[in-house]
């Protein structure tokens, strides 16, 4: 009888740590945009990402994946010369991303935005291959979503880094340009992104002075400066041009 009335009393035991998970999940995730800026130190990002991966352990979500793949995307570019971090910055954010079952716009645009970065670490016999699986994704993610920013903004990153000889070059500004005149973001969800559009600025400025269109540079730098007087890159591309 003892054993009956002790399994009986087990849900209510398990159900308030369920809850609590659910609960410091909502902590972390509210206001998570804000945590993850390229002015975020590292430990902060690494800090960040352990959280994340515990809550996912004990309560698998979208959204959780989603951001620990945005904070290792962040990780990746302050591996500096450290490759093998940078790599297994690109492979965390890779694998969580693909382990969606039902991916969105914004996983496809992340997705390609990581497989394209970790390209430089693809050998010559794979790299045409994994640079294709990188197109496709962007072009998924515009497909799914035509409106939104981050879908332009991959699509747009793939162009401007394929090669001219293997057709890259020709669509990176239109993508940019698209970029930057959509909402910060659509879905209405509070846990859902909206970063991107200043740093399609950059490469819009980047992909006009590339195509020798210095006076357009000049006038998305302004533009872009004006809209966001803190981002650092802009400040250095208004300084040169």
């Amino acid at each position: 009888m003892k054993k009956y009335l002790l399994l009986l009393a087990l849900p209510v035991v398990l159900m308030p740590s369920r809850g609590m998970a659910q609960a410091r999940g909502q902590n972390v995730l509210t206001g998570i945009q804000r945590q993850i800026t390229w002015q975020t130190p590292a430990d902060s990002l690494q800090l960040l990402a352990k959280n994340l991966n515990q809550l996912r352990s004990e309560k698998p979500n979208a959204f959780l994946n989603y951001w620990e793949a945005f904070t290792q995307y962040h990780l990746y570019f302050r591996a500096g010369k450290d490759e093998a971090q940078a790599q297994e910055a690109l492979n965390k954010g890779i694998e969580l991303l693909e382990a969606i079952p039902s991916k969105t716009t914004e996983h496809y645009a992340l997705l390609s935005l990581l497989q394209g970065l970790n390209l430089k670490f693809a050998s010559f016999l794979t790299v045409a291959f994994k640079a294709g699986t990188v197109k496709e994704n962007a072009e998924k993610a515009v497909a799914m979503a035509p409106d939104n920013l981050r879908a332009h903004y991959a699509s747009g990153i793939n162009d401007f880094y394929t090669p001219k000889q293997y057709g890259g070059g020709k669509m990176a500004a239109t993508h940019f340009l698209k970029a930057i005149s959509l909402p910060d973001k659509l879905d209405p969800n509070p846990y859902a992104p909206n970063w991107g559009k200043a740093d399609a600025y950059c490469y819009l400025v980047q992909a006009y002075q590339a195509a020798g269109k210095t006076d357009l540079a000049r006038k998305y730098a302004a533009e872009g400066l004006s809209k966001y007087p803190d981002h650092a890159r802009l400040q250095g591309l208004v300084a040169k041009l």
